[in-house]
């Protein structure tokens, strides 16, 4: 089916998609990009639709397709440089609940998409449990972090905190470690990682909120240099990859 101008139903149902409103009413995201559209395909996502420009002979989902102009697709995409296949997809219902013995990352007002999305790509790197965000982060599914994801977004669950995941948490006996630079702070490696564990990133610009903290261990990485601070997902990497090589140590002990 072909789509030849920009007053199409079709065209603007998937633009709306480009907007958060626009998603929350059509329970569906885009995904753009030959490994991303293959990504979605292989984790059994579901596709409402796909739109490719007039010169893309690549493999296409099983789904209705629309075939745009280079000029009508440069319009719904987000990217600098197109690869003329965007995806309509479904998103999924996931509820994290945090299991004994496992790792997750705990997301407190990141509001930058590039950040969360980084994030929720090296939490599946490091072989985290599920990533949970607080009120005030960027949306999981804005074309900027599913971009920034690189296909993680369908490897680990990832998913808006229903108001008392780090509670449950706590209750559960889960070492929550908040990234922050207090005097009270530890230095990061002397953490436990090895059992139960939440690790916390803050927001770019005001870190762990002061609730989030009450709760919370907080630890640093040390700066050697004259930076204030570090990357909100610099200092989520680093972090989760020293809970990463404190399970292999305890798992190449037993």
């Amino acid at each position: 089916m072909e789509i030849t101008s920009a007053a199409n139903k079709t065209f603007k149902f998937i633009k709306s998609l480009t907007d958060k409103k626009g998603r929350k009413k059509a329970g569906a995201f885009l995904v753009e990009g030959i490994k991303s559209v293959r990504d979605a395909e292989a984790a059994g996502c579901e596709f409402v639709l796909a739109a490719v420009d007039e010169d893309f002979t690549g493999e296409m989902p099983s789904c209705p397709i629309y075939r745009l102009s280079r000029g009508l697709f440069d319009k719904l995409s987000d990217t600098v440089s197109p690869q003329g296949i965007l995806a309509a997809v479904r998103i999924p219902k996931i509820s994290i609940t945090p299991k004994e013995g496992g790792l997750y990352l705990y997301c407190d007002g990141v509001s930058d998409p590039g950040n969360l999305g980084t994030l929720i790509r090296t939490a599946d790197a490091a072989g985290a449990d599920g990533v949970v965000l607080s009120p005030g982060c960027a949306d999981i599914y804005s074309p900027k972090t599913v971009r920034a994801c690189m296909g993680s977004l369908f490897h680990i669950a990832a998913a808006e905190d229903g108001g008392d995941f780090l509670v449950r948490c706590k209750e559960n006996g889960f070492n929550i470690y908040a990234g922050a630079l207090t005097d009270k702070a530890s230095d990061y490696r002397s953490g436990d990682y090895a059992r139960s564990t939440v690790i916390v990133v803050g927001n770019e610009a005001n870190g762990v909120s002061e609730e989030v903290l009450s709760i919370s261990k907080p630890v640093k990485i040390p700066i050697a240099g004259r930076a204030e601070s570090l990357n909100a997902a610099v200092a989520g990497a680093l972090l989760l990859y020293e809970a990463y090589r404190k399970r292999e140590n305890v798992s190449g002990e037993l």
